[in-house]
């Protein structure tokens, strides 16, 4: 619902730029330019610039030279008495939102494979460390997300993706390697330990079907190698894929520790193949204003420490 008092109050102080009442405040505590200048980090003739246009809007010269200092008005004082009940509530409340040590809260956008991969060793850390913080989990879709978007306007916090996101605004860190390997029921009536080119040419398989860059690039390469397969299933999820593999006789190829990590629960194998296509990096992106909490480069120097955990 709009606010008519709040669009009246815009209206009639719509002339007023309240960054100029932060110089009107400095300059009242400090009876200084120069002082007030380096309170607001900018130069003396930009305070002087500030005051002429308040002194224009308010039409009073606000603070006169007396001797090396300034001396207020009774219109200033007027003034300072106004703003110091409201504004400096408004300016704490600010400073409280956005200090580096409150939030605790972070968004991590992964998909779902790179989540279960890497959060649950960074949160164990987490615990250990006694880091005061929550964690939220969101699923991304390669094939519909855009990290850039996420990033920009911070919807997340930290992005592990496979695909490198580099900007202005971001930081884009290579955090892990995944390699490829093949699999296929434990019980396959023609696949025993190995997979060769010729025995691919008389398998099915299936297909993990997500638009990343660094997925496509493993998958074109196992297409080289072994020619144009032919595709039994297709799915978005490894361990659609992994279940499908269990109850047919296709083939899959899928990240390495997912498969050591489900083969008994799935009862299927890791073949031996004599081609090793090229593994899939996962990037780490961040926005570069992250930096200034200091929960965040708690959280960063955590994650850091567990990327050795993924060789």
């Amino acid at each position: 619902m709009v606010s008519k008092s709040l669009i009246t109050s815009l209206n009639n102080i719509k002339g007023l730029d309240l960054n100029l009442l932060l110089t009107f405040e400095a300059v009242y505590q400090h009876r200084s330019v120069t002082k007030a200048a380096g309170l607001l980090n900018i130069s003396p003739p930009a305070i002087s610039q500030s005051l002429t246009k308040l002194r224009e809007f308010f039409g009073d010269p606000l603070f006169v030279r007396e001797g090396k200092g300034l001396v207020v008005t009774t219109t200033a004082e007027s003034l300072h008495a106004l703003l110091s009940e409201h504004f400096h509530a408004l300016l704490d409340n600010l400073n409280n939102f956005s200090d580096k040590n409150i939030k605790s809260r972070f968004v991590i956008h992964a998909t779902p494979y790179a989540a279960l991969r890497i959060l649950p060793e960074i949160f164990s850390m987490i615990e250990k460390s006694g880091i005061n913080c929550e964690i939220v989990h969101l699923s991304s879709d390669p094939n519909f997300d855009n990290a850039e978007d996420i990033l920009i306007y911070r919807k997340a916090d930290i992005i592990f993706d496979t695909t490198s996101h580099y900007g202005f605004s971001t930081i884009t860190e290579p955090y892990t390697v995944e390699k490829a390997v093949a699999i296929c029921r434990k019980d396959h009536p023609r696949l025993k330990d190995k997979l060769t080119h010729e025995s691919m040419k008389t398998e099915k398989s299936t297909f993990l079907n997500i638009k990343s860059n660094g997925l496509q690039q493993t998958q074109s390469d196992i297409e080289n190698y072994f020619g144009e397969r032919t595709f039994s299933f297709s799915s978005s999820s490894l361990h659609v894929n992994a279940s499908i593999v269990e109850r047919s006789d296709s083939v899959s190829f899928i990240p390495e520790w997912f498969a050591r990590k489900f083969s008994d629960i799935y009862n299927f194998k890791i073949l031996e193949c004599d081609f090793s296509p090229q593994p899939v990096n996962i990037f780490m992106t961040y926005n570069k204003a992250s930096l200034r909490n200091n929960n965040f480069v708690g959280l960063l120097n955590i994650i850091k420490e567990c990327k050795s955990s993924f060789k």
